[in-house]
């Protein structure tokens, strides 16, 4: 299944029709318990037949709309690859799924339209990042959190070096230092390479050539999104990797030395080390930024104002406090915003729609800790004009 892009939140914005069902579940990776995910997914299954009967269909038809979430969780190799949470979105005229890397808490929504919350934080200006480790032996590209570190399926990515570069005269244009034990513990690790002699502009173009399909294969992986890149490999391997990179979100800052010599579990460590300052000085500006501009007509905290303004395309940057939700409906034609007091398959999160659309809208959103929050109400934002 294709990732979740910009281009496939805008369709399930726009095919949401009553009623659309929404089943979001935290899952366990390959080799873990995989029956455990079914059984969450049987659980949700009945939560939402138990919704559906609230509404006008029939028994006939709420068992016709469900069969594709049957037919799912009736397959045993669909529950053999998944990743950190699961999302299914299913109407009249729409069935999808979408295994992400982020856990969810186990919800399942019916509605007029489809309920998109969860994914707010895939959304948000300072969440997740791309890190892409290069060495002799593997090229790998993973999507990362906060909490979670996940390699992508690297489908036409050429992913070793040594399928591209060849050494005419390898002693005079590297010295590849052969992996050693350590501390006499027998443990071997990756070697390095030293670049020299007269032959080493030669493999720098061959590198170079190698980069830029690199660089094309990840980009059709990366499509929709701007999250920051992050490299890890040797020193050498940077400046020629940056000479054929075309993603403008590559950072400077890298992780110096050989991936190989890491475990996953490291190199998710020591990337949120590069990336967690960075993520939180953004989060930092546009926060200091809504304090100098407060009182200038330019910010708001109220939700009515900013559910238009999103909806205008005028929002620049969204702060949403975590967990924070208001229920009600937009009347985009009469502009016009009812609020009401708690969820209903008539109404939708008005929090979650000035979100998306301020997303899909080219505006930044930063999900915020209650404490940390502008202003003292759930949401503040700050606007273009």
């Amino acid at each position: 299944m294709k990732p979740f892009t910009k281009e496939e939140l805008r369709e399930l914005m726009e095919l949401g029709e009553e009623p659309s069902v929404s089943f979001f579940l935290p899952t366990d990776p390959v080799g873990r318990d995989p029956q455990q995910n079914r059984i969450k997914l049987k659980n949700l299954l009945r939560q939402a037949e138990d919704q559906l009967k609230q509404t006008t269909l029939r028994p006939a038809e709420i068992e016709k709309l469900m069969s594709p979430v049957e037919t799912l969780y009736n397959e045993s190799m669909f529950w053999s690859h998944q990743q950190e949470g699961l999302a299914i979105f299913i109407n009249r005229s729409l069935f999808r799924y979408y295994r992400l890397p982020i856990s969810f808490e186990e919800v399942v929504e019916v509605g007029k339209k489809f309920h998109l919350k969860p994914l707010l934080p895939l959304l948000s200006q300072d969440y997740h990042y791309y890190l892409l480790t290069l060495s002799q032996n593997q090229v790998q590209l993973y999507h990362c959190t906060p909490d979670h570190i996940h390699p992508l399926d690297m489908e036409g990515v050429p992913e070793s070096l040594d399928e591209t570069v060849r050494y005419d005269e390898p002693e005079k244009q590297f010295q590849f230092t052969t992996g050693t034990s350590q501390g006499g513990s027998g443990e071997m690790r990756a070697g390095a390479f030293h670049g020299q002699g007269i032959g080493m502009e030669n493999t720098k173009k061959d590198l170079l050539q190698f980069f830029h399909k690199v660089d094309a294969g990840i980009q059709q992986k990366m499509t929709g999104t701007s999250a920051p890149l992050v490299l890890a490999g040797v020193d050498y391997l940077f400046p020629i990797y940056r000479e054929a990179n075309t993603y403008p979100q590559l950072i400077e800052k890298g992780l110096a030395g050989s991936p190989e010599e890491l475990t996953v579990k490291e190199l998710h460590k020591q990337s949120m080390g590069v990336l967690a300052p960075l993520m939180k000085e953004s989060q930092k500006k546009a926060i200091a930024q809504y304090a100098e501009l407060d009182g200038t007509g330019r910010t708001s905290k109220e939700l009515e104002s900013i559910l238009l303004a999103a909806f205008h395309g005028r929002i620049e940057t969204l702060f949403v406090a975590t967990g924070y939700q208001q229920w009600g409906n937009y009347h985009q034609e009469e502009q016009k915003v009812d609020l009401q007091e708690s969820a209903s398959s008539e109404n939708e999160d008005l929090v979650n729609a000035a979100s998306l659309q301020t997303y899909l809208n080219g505006g930044a959103v930063y999900i915020v800790p209650a404490e940390e929050m502008p202003g003292d109400t759930g949401m503040a934002a700050i606007f273009r004009y």
